[in-house]
């Protein structure tokens, strides 16, 4: 399999990657990227996780995170702003403050994620109505998931 990827989205810079097995040493695959080469064993992928969304492979393992950009996808995406009810970065959700209908005031915070040993508050960006809770307490998330949905209020629209 041969794919190209970036380090981030708005990354100039290419890298070839391509996975092959070893009909010699069953189980085994030949991974390089770049012009780095390993052999990786079919049972590390036990031990790792990995998420695919449109343009983007999310690949968890040994407790870090890391993001590989299709390098077809390239694209800028908005920072990360206040209100934004997806999850800064990976990390755990160690509280939810909000039901699914309850009514919250503009700035209100909603759920508080930990990431890197520090709490982030995610906040309602308006007011409104909390339609949906996309997590629960003690869930790990990575980067960019949404985690509540919130329908605005008249008076907000």
């Amino acid at each position: 399999m041969k794919f190209t990827y970036r380090r981030s989205v708005t990354d100039d810079q290419a890298i070839e990657v391509d996975i092959t097995p070893l009909p010699e040493r069953q189980g085994v695959y030949r991974v390089t990227v770049g012009e780095h080469v390993f052999e990786l064993s079919e049972q590390l992928w036990h031990h790792t996780a990995f998420l695919k969304e449109v343009g983007e492979i999310t690949l968890q393992f040994a407790g870090r995170e890391y993001h590989l950009f299709d390098a077809s996808q390239r694209r800028h995406l908005p920072s990360p702003r206040a209100g934004d009810l997806r999850a800064p970065m990976a990390g755990k959700i160690i509280r939810i403050l909000v039901q699914p209908g309850e009514w919250v005031k503009a700035g209100a915070t909603l759920l508080i994620l930990e990431a890197m040993k520090m709490e982030q508050q995610i906040t309602a960006p308006h007011e409104g109505i909390v339609t949906r809770l996309l997590c629960h307490e003690g869930d790990q998330v990575s980067a960019g998931t949404e985690l509540v949905q919130l329908t605005a209020s008249q008076a907000a629209e």
